[in-house]
């Protein structure tokens, strides 16, 4: 410990307060590094669904994908065949919330009333691997999100 944190109270406080400053910042940080990748890992299920990329390419779409992706980028993690069929689940399970959709005039008032953009929005912040453990859930219960 430095001599100045033990003589000067003031500074001490000073330390306690910036340390608080900096862990919320990292905070902020990782949520919008999490809602950054998210958004990248709804636009990767959009293209494989929307292109029907792994019908057309057979039975081993994801692990050439995933391997491509690897090679061109460099890295290992994030771009595993599950995962990226998870990016495709997704999107199919979310994606009726991106839709405009007719809402009776009542709820327009509604002081708690949600647009489908903002209500997307909210996605993003939930943690990747919370999103995977609710797909798991709902996979047998949603035809959605095998299509």
């Amino acid at each position: 410990m430095s001599q100045l944190l033990h003589i000067d109270a003031g500074y001490k406080q000073w330390i306690q307060a910036l340390s608080l400053r900096y862990r919320r910042n990292q905070i902020k940080a990782s949520i919008r590094v999490n809602s950054e990748m998210l958004r990248l890992y709804w636009s990767v299920g959009k293209d494989i669904a929307e292109r029907q990329f792994d019908n057309k390419y057979g039975s081993h779409f994801y692990e050439n994908l995933s391997k491509d992706l690897v090679a061109a980028l460099n890295i290992k993690k994030g771009v595993s065949p599950t995962n990226l069929k998870y990016t495709k689940y997704f999107y199919n399970l979310y994606s009726p919330l991106s839709e405009n959709r007719r809402q009776p005039a009542d709820d327009l008032n509604d002081a708690i009333y949600r647009q489908p953009a903002e209500e997307l929005d909210l996605l993003f912040c939930i943690p990747w691997t919370h999103h995977q453990k609710i797909i798991d859930k709902v996979q047998g219960d949603s035809q959605t999100i095998r299509k």
